[in-house]
């Protein structure tokens, strides 16, 4: 039997809209490498634009704002994953049956509507002068909390009772962080 592959669109897209579908899909044939580069350049720009706004404001030069993208970049590869192992041991006792890696590509690709939002509010931010790291960035992290819990609900095997509250905490901890980092 010949395997089908998901294009990266397609991909990305479709877990914004379907991340039933787009799930399925993703981890048949999505390598777990391009799983984090999506959430890593997701954050890359959600950082920056934090960094912009900052800059536009006159509270940050140009050096945080380059700081502000590597520093996103390093969030999504590394902070992301590491949450997505945290969730993969409790989910774990839960005697879910998913795999360490499985679980990690599941939950870098839930934020691939934050890749989104962060391609458009630095598209807005570069050409109209917005500052979008609330309007889009925000917005991009909230939105992975629905294939967070679609993705904690398959990786748990339907299990519903866990999907919202884990993946509730999961973006609590990603915004908080990111206040924390506006911060400094």
């Amino acid at each position: 039997m010949e395997e089908t592959k998901t294009s990266l669109p397609r991909t990305v897209f479709g877990m914004m809209v379907n991340p039933a579908g787009a799930l399925k899909g993703a981890l048949s044939g999505t390598r777990w490498y391009f799983s984090v580069a999506v959430s890593a350049v997701a954050f890359g720009l959600f950082f920056l634009q934090t960094g912009l706004d900052l800059y536009k404001t006159g509270q940050k030069g140009w050096a945080f704002v380059l700081l502000s993208c590597g520093a996103g970049m390093a969030y999504g590869l590394t902070v992301i994953p590491l949450l997505a192992v945290v969730m993969w041991v409790v989910l774990k006792a839960a005697k879910s049956g998913s795999g360490l890696m499985e679980a990690v590509s599941a939950f870098c690709l839930s934020y691939s509507g934050a890749l989104v939002y962060g391609i458009l509010g630095l598209l807005f931010s570069l050409i109209l002068g917005w500052k979008t790291s609330v309007a889009f960035g925000v917005t991009g992290v909230l939105w992975a909390t629905g294939p967070l819990m679609f993705t904690i609900r398959e990786l748990t095997g339907g299990k519903t009772s866990l999907s919202v509250p884990l993946s509730t905490a999961v973006s609590a901890v990603v915004l908080i962080t990111w206040t924390f980092f506006g911060n400094l």
